[in-house]
């Protein structure tokens, strides 16, 4: 791509004053809080559609809640006006497919749009619709069932729009959706990435993005990349192999690999473009364990040192740290359904009368599905009305749940997420967000606050509470997302304000590992000095405890 066309787009990016005619098939009013309004394009939205519109192979990253579909959908729109007869497909993850449905019955109209779900005589009948359509038309399919369907789809040579929603998930070059969705946006005449974390760990995953997105980007394998952009280090694997590992970048690096996708790549955070969206504050409350649980972790935290210090696999050390994490949230998780949490007893204290939190609208966030059948009980036992989204709920449930949290009329007042279940929902009626335990990923926490801090907010500011046990892997946790961030900041910009980076060398590795690797430390010294990080990025000037 020519210098020019990047400068151009670099000034775009500088400009609010851009206007855009209004396409044929987006539609002139949507309705919102039951009254019908003006569909206008924010200014950071049109830039996008801009961007979209210049360059056949993008990656829109802006942060969650920015409008990432409607962008991609007006650009749709836009190539509709030049040529109505232009396809487009969608894949997305399988809980997404209604989101996107919908999406597109709220913002275009006489659009064509085919749902390939269900069996596969059915997916089928919807391929078959799409091949044979006029006008415009576009296909929404999950991934997992597009993968199963390739031998079809690979054939199809339309000159179409390929959109990959969540594109993180095609980022690992040896995976089977990676290797087919590589191939089917080298057949379309465009392809869009969508992402609001295109880095969670390691550049690796952007390289793997970019290899699907924009195939010409990276021409290199995946060890040429390494050697490149990353410090490496020969480590031995399972298996008694030597094989090298990431474990850190150079500035140089990051500004290397940021230079070259700038012109394939824009991603805003919330706080530099929308400036009406509520103000976040996260705050942690510091609890203890019982007794019973401090035994029980002590226990755990020896079972660690039979692991080993790196050359177990990673599936070992996930399974150990899982265990520590279960004993601190609640004895249930580890089957003593009849034992005490402390942490559970924080949490009904903020929810019921005389908690910060009382009679508002609260999203709970936890790894662990039997978390919430714990929770849930204990909550609705004190008139705390709930519902739950965590992945085992079918469509009309999961809907119907949301609708309920949603509504200011109806009594549900906290609505359970785990990370399985909270792909592609909107819950701007939130007041907080409890994390009763914290992802293990910087972008996965970013996602999840994301989950309340949107368009269409109804409260000025907002809070993102953590639960954290003094002294256990909940504070080692916080501490992982806080070195991811560092990352994240230097790569795609600083989604969360308050966060500081380092400046020089950034280290790098999976969660499991860097948790691990932290935990051991634990278990051989005890759990000492590492408070004061948890605070530090949880704090945003209040108190300790809310």
């Amino acid at each position: 791509m020519s210098a020019p066309i990047h400068n151009r787009l670099k000034a775009v990016r500088e400009r609010q004053d851009i206007v855009l005619p209004h396409p044929p098939n987006l539609r002139e009013k949507v309705t919102r809080h039951g009254a019908d309004v003006p569909l206008v394009l924010r200014a950071y939205q049109i830039q996008m559609v801009v961007h979209l519109m210049a360059m056949r192979r993008f990656v829109v990253g802006d942060d969650t809640g920015l409008g990432k579909t409607v962008e991609s959908i007006a650009g749709l729109c836009q190539l509709w006006k030049r040529d109505p007869n232009k396809k487009a497909v969608v894949l997305t993850k399988k809980s997404s497919v209604p989101q996107w449905e919908s999406e597109f019955d709220i913002f275009t109209e006489n659009v064509n749009v085919i749902v390939a779900v269900g069996s596969p005589k059915k997916r089928a009948k919807a391929h078959e619709a799409w091949e044979n359509s006029t006008g415009p038309t576009v296909l929404i399919q999950g991934y997992s069932s597009a993968c199963n369907d390739f031998g079809r789809l690979q054939h199809w040579s339309e000159g179409h729009t390929l959109i990959l929603d969540e594109v993180t998930v095609v980022k690992t070059p040896t995976t089977r959706v990676h290797k087919i969705c590589k191939h089917l946006s080298a057949q379309a005449e465009r392809c869009w990435g969508l992402t609001a974390s295109l880095i969670k760990n390691n550049l690796m995953e952007g390289y793997g993005v970019f290899r699907v997105v924009v195939p010409d980007l990276f021409q290199m394998s995946r060890n040429a990349f390494m050697n490149n952009y990353c410090i490496t280090r020969m480590q031995r694997v399972a298996n008694g192999r030597m094989v090298p590992q990431i474990v850190g970048y150079r500035q140089s690096d990051i500004e290397k690999f940021r230079d070259l996708i700038d012109l394939y790549y824009l991603g805003r955070p919330k706080h530099a473009v929308a400036k009406d969206l509520p103000v976040l504050t996260t705050k942690m409350v510091r609890v203890g364990m019982t007794k019973w649980q401090q035994a029980k972790y002590q226990e755990a935290l020896g079972g660690l040192l039979e692991h080993g210090d790196g050359e177990e696999r990673e599936t070992t050390q996930l399974t150990a740290l899982i265990y520590c994490q279960e004993i601190v949230n609640h004895p249930a998780l580890i089957d003593y359904p009849d034992y005490d949490s402390e942490k559970l007893d924080a949490l009904v204290d903020l929810l019921t009368e005389g908690g910060d939190l009382h009679d508002e609208k609260i999203i709970v966030f936890t790894r662990f599905k039997e978390m919430v059948n714990t929770g849930m009980p204990v909550l609705e036992g004190k008139g705390i009305k709930c519902v739950r989204v965590t992945g085992d709920e079918n469509e009309r449930q999961r809907k119907a749940a949301m609708d309920a949290f949603q509504d200011p009329d109806n009594p549900v007042r906290v609505i359970w997420i785990t990370m399985a279940g909270g792909d592609a929902i909107n819950l701007q009626a939130a007041k907080a967000l409890v994390f009763y335990d914290s992802p293990w990923s910087a972008g996965d926490y970013l996602q999840i606050i994301g989950r309340m801090i949107r368009i269409g907010s109804i409260h000025d500011s907002v809070y993102g509470i953590h639960l954290v046990c003094r002294d256990t892997i909940d504070e080692r946790v916080i501490q992982v997302i806080h070195k991811k961030m560092s990352l994240i900041k230097q790569v795609i910009g600083e989604r969360l304000k308050g966060v500081k980076g380092e400046d020089v060398i950034y280290e790098a590795g999976s969660e499991v590992k860097d948790l691990f690797d932290a935990m051991l430390v634990d278990a051989r010294n005890g759990m000492r000095g590492i408070g004061g990080v948890a605070k530090q990025f949880v704090e945003r000037g209040g108190d300790e405890r809310i």
